[in-house]
């Protein structure tokens, strides 16, 4: 037996509300001793360290995708108000994943999954797999609040470890947590707890090779501008820690939402995402930006077929947007050869090219 199953063992007989504290001291110590250890040690062996030429020049091994260019090997939080469609969105991956095929319009490789549906339960789940098509003969493992808190437990005080022995005697692909509250105890406004929490799943994740996907829960009154990794509930040490951040920003009664991605090997993307009611799913439509953009300039184009020959102002107030804005999306206009200009000054006027 090792000294974690050794100290895992001794902290079951510790009353629950008492192993956090015993469980630190025990690490504190153990810091103390090997500190103690090598102080006036001068023959204790030299750190183990990388040279610059050898990063430079090892072939290292590519990094693993469980969606290219979007859902990274490693750490990822997915975050959102309630009831918006978290929950439905990690199950729609899980099962792309498993079964090979699309997701978010990207093309996923095949893969065992394992899904900690920490707030569902059994009939629920299913209702939500045959809407999304989930055929038999998948890959996937589940597991329920139950079964998760009697195997496993919460993921500072051992549960990690037990999960990486799961995931490495599997070799699953992806990992699914809903929710991080349920699966790490604490208070989410805590840096340490949550880093202490976190630093075992996301070391379990990029040791081997799998992506592990938590959703989460963004706080209330954010701003306007979506910040996918400012708007995660609780402390920020669980946006910095995460390999990738989703936030899934959605008006509740609306079919369309834009999910924000960004993350240390990812480059910040919005997709615009439109839900499905009939197979329960979400569709990716593109950039989001891109969209709103296109969608500004139909604005300008249906307004000028409204008003005429017009100048600026008049433009910008006909769609409710910035001066500044309308101008640049004008020029844009102008340049595609979709209206012209006229005039100088004051007197500056945009045309439809059909009167």
């Amino acid at each position: 037996m090792n000294q974690a199953d050794e100290l895992q063992k001794l902290l079951e007989a510790v009353p629950e509300t008492q192993r956090e504290a015993v469980w630190r001291g025990a690490i504190t110590g153990a810091h103390k001793a090997m500190r103690e250890e090598f102080a006036d040690d001068a023959d204790a062996p030299p750190l183990i360290l990388l040279s610059a030429d050898e990063l430079l020049t090892t072939d290292w091994p590519e990094p693993v995708w469980a969606i290219p260019n979007l859902l990274p090997a490693g750490l990822t939080i997915l975050a959102g108000r309630p009831k918006i469609g978290k929950s439905w969105l990690a199950l729609q991956i899980a099962q792309a994943v498993a079964a090979g095929g699309f997701a978010l319009g990207e093309h996923v490789d095949k893969g065992a999954i394992l899904y900690l549906a920490l707030e569902d339960n059994e009939a629920r789940l299913k209702t939500r797999m045959q809407k999304q098509g989930w055929p038999m003969g998948l890959q996937a493992d589940f597991l329920q609040l139950g079964q998760f808190t009697r195997q496993i437990d919460d993921l500072r005080n051992g549960g990690g470890e037990r999960l990486a022995r799961q995931i490495e005697r599997v070799g699953y692909r992806l990992v699914v947590i809903d929710t991080l509250s349920r699966a790490c105890y604490g208070d989410q406004s805590d840096v340490e707890k949550m880093t202490l929490a976190l630093t075992p799943v996301q070391e379990m994740a990029q040791n081997l090779n799998c992506a592990v996907l938590m959703v989460d829960h963004h706080r209330k009154g954010f701003g306007a501008d979506p910040d996918a990794v400012g708007d995660i509930l609780g402390s920020t040490a669980k946006g910095a820690m995460a390999d990738c951040v989703w936030g899934l920003y959605r008006e509740r009664g609306k079919a369309g939402a834009k999910l924000a991605v960004t993350g240390r090997d990812v480059g910040e993307q919005n997709l615009a995402l439109t839900w499905d009611w009939l197979t329960g799913s979400w569709q990716c439509e593109g950039d989001a930006d891109e969209i709103t953009i296109t969608e500004r300039r139909q604005e300008i184009l249906d307004a000028l077929a409204d008003l005429g020959p017009s100048p600026l102002k008049l433009i910008a107030e006909a769609i409710d947007q910035d001066k500044g804005n309308t101008h640049k999306r004008l020029q844009d206009l102008v340049a595609a050869g979709l209206i012209r200009r006229e005039g100088t000054g004051r007197g500056l006027k945009y045309h439809p090219v059909q009167e």
